[in-house]
């Protein structure tokens, strides 16, 4: 028989239908839904972006429940990293999916007469565990940790839990009925918090860790970072987290009139906007190095201009300017990016000095764990391998283990947390991850949504904004769906049959997009599911394709044309979903 010039390849899965643990398939997922992928927190954000297109709010919500814990909390203050995998992101596809608006709107628009509860992973054991700190990390790893069946108390210095969600957040970009919400529906798990309980010793801690099966440490990074004693000794001079604390927890809402601001990241930012609503004349924020550097909020420096803040880039604070024993000004000096010996260092600009009127300055330079609880155990925090196990059964969970870091980054560690500290209580891998693939006829998508623009958040006039207000508003209803159907949805995949394929060109005639359908010489799919591809070199084919047409997961835009117009059903479609379920 004559040898056929077509070559065959493998499906993309390594099964139809039904579930799966190959690892083949997990990659695919991985490389085909980048959002997820990105998040720390594992969210299955495809899957709550096509409930709200379905306009299924209910179901988002409860998507976002189980993987991220804080939905209307993390749609208004989350880092968005996913956002910037995105797909749109991708050859002039326009802007990136608004994925965290998105997340809000499943908590606006959900029931508000439902209960929304998370499953159990085990009935209950008999183990009793102590987490120190209800900020979010520590409520995540509580969460967690009762879902594993076990008894968890929480020990909180402060008189409300929440952490920096409740003293660091302002109201006006974190409401705190929102807040309350959210955290009531983890107390009510029965989870107790006993507060104003501050454990200030290592001593306190061993005797703890007798007392108890286990102890998570789940209390930040309130130790904020220093420039020199001539900044601290001085009155008006105050730390960016104290300064959010005083003003968040306990009404204390003095301010100066000249506001300095030092500091790149989310703590400057919310100083700044703070002090603006506070009645400060004028709000300075210097940072240290360029715009392309700075740690905060897509829009967030949009924001602070409108509302007459300004920022200044590449300077850092030098020295106080005292007369009369009250400060009057500070002396900066520019910044800039040198390379030496192949490395690029941050260095002074000689003779750049100046001074900027000022009666307050709030430092926003970044904080760390305050490790002195620890005592003997520090080097071990530091030394540890995943940062979970500090020794015996000491624990630590979210920025207390890995830093300062953002909220959906502390979730995502304090849920390994709970995990970890489950495996060394009851001796058990209770969660299994699989995937889960479905034969589906199509993804209820078209052509005409790949060209729907961005929805833009609406924002409250600047006339009305205030301490309290929120700024950031949210979609309607409409404007979230409408958003919701910009999705690629990159959990389905299409896939071409070759012994059905007839080469006739139809599907190649419609793609919308270039590169999603390739006609390939010869396709290699490594052991891990990923798939490479030479094209067809049209002068070597003597009127025949030496390979066949491939559709590329990568560049495919789910929109279905191609099945549409296929007239021998050479192209299927799966809906491909990744799934975590406990052993019970």
């Amino acid at each position: 028989m004559k040898k056929s010039f077509f070559k065959r390849h493998e499906s993309a899965l390594n099964i139809n239908k039904g579930f799966s643990e190959d690892k083949k398939d997990f990659k695919w997922y991985e490389k085909s839904v980048p959002c997820r992928t990105s998040c720390p927190a594992d969210t299955d954000i495809p899957g709550y972006l096509e409930a709200i297109y379905k306009k299924d709010f209910d179901k988002a919500y409860k998507i976002n429940l189980e993987d991220n814990i804080f939905p209307e909390i993390l749609g208004r203050v989350c880092s968005r990293p996913c956002e910037d995998s995105c797909r749109h992101n991708d050859d002039n596809n326009g802007d990136s999916l608004a994925i965290c608006f998105s997340k809000r709107a499943s908590g606006d628009f959900k029931n508000r007469h439902k209960k929304f509860t998370v499953k159990s992973y085990s009935k209950k054991t008999n183990k009793k565990i102590l987490i120190i700190g209800a900020g979010v990390a520590g409520l995540a790893a509580a969460r967690e940790l009762k879902r594993y069946g076990h008894q968890i108390d929480i020990f909180e210095k402060h008189k409300t839990p929440g952490g920096m969600l409740n003293q660091g957040i302002p109201v006006f970009r974190l409401p705190r009925d929102i807040i309350n919400h959210e955290i009531d529906q983890i107390l009510k798990m029965g989870i107790k918090i006993f507060y104003n309980k501050n454990i200030n010793t290592h001593e306190e801690l061993v005797s703890l860790s007798k007392t108890y099966d286990a102890v998570v440490l789940a209390t930040g990074t309130l130790k904020t970072n220093k420039i020199n004693k001539s900044f601290t000794n001085n009155d008006n001079v105050e730390d960016g987290l104290e300064f959010l604390l005083r003003v968040n927890e306990y009404n204390q809402k003095q301010i100066g009139k000249n506001v300095i601001v030092i500091g790149g990241g989310y703590t400057s930012m919310d100083c700044a906007r703070t002090a603006l609503r506070l009645g400060a004349k004028s709000v300075k924020t210097f940072y240290r190095r360029k715009t392309d550097d700075l740690m905060i909020l897509p829009g967030e420096l949009d924001e602070l201009v409108n509302e007459k803040g300004k920022m200044i880039f590449n300077a850092r604070p030098h020295k106080l300017i005292i007369k009369k024993d009250k400060l009057v000004a500070l002396e900066l000096i520019e910044t800039k990016i040198i390379k030496k010996n192949g490395k690029y260092k941050l260095t002074d600009v000689r003779g750049s000095n100046f001074s900027i009127k000022t009666d307050h300055i709030i430092l926003a330079i970044g904080q760390k764990q305050e490790l002195q609880i620890l005592s003997s155990y520090k080097k071990k925090l530091k030394n540890a391998k995943e940062k979970y196990l500090i020794t015996k059964n000491i624990f630590a969970a979210g920025d207390y283990a890995l830093g300062a870091t953002t909220l959906i980054d502390a979730i995502a560690h304090a849920k390994n947390t709970a995990n970890k500290v489950d495996e060394f209580l009851m001796k058990r891998k209770i969660l299994k991850k699989n995937i889960h693939i479905e034969n589906v006829t199509t993804t209820h998508r078209n052509l005409e949504l790949n060209y729907v623009p961005i929805n833009k958040i609406p924002t409250l006039n600047f006339k009305l904004r205030n301490f309290n207000r929120e700024v950031e508003l949210g979609y309607n209803k409409s404007n979230s769906i409408n958003e919701a159907s910009r999705c690629y949805l990159c959990h389905y995949k299409f896939e071409i049959n070759d012994n059905l394929c007839v080469l006739c060109d139809e599907c190649l005639l419609v793609k919308p997009v270039k590169g999603c359908i390739v006609e390939t010489h010869k396709t290699i799919t490594d052991d891990l599911g990923d798939v490479s591809y030479s094209k067809v070199n049209a002068l070597k084919t003597n009127g025949i394709y030496h390979g066949k047409l491939y559709i590329d997961h990568k560049k495919c835009i789910r929109c279905g044309e191609c099945e549409r117009v296929c007239p021998t059903n050479a192209i299927s479609i799966q809906k491909v979903e990744k799934k975590v379920n406990a052993k019970i």
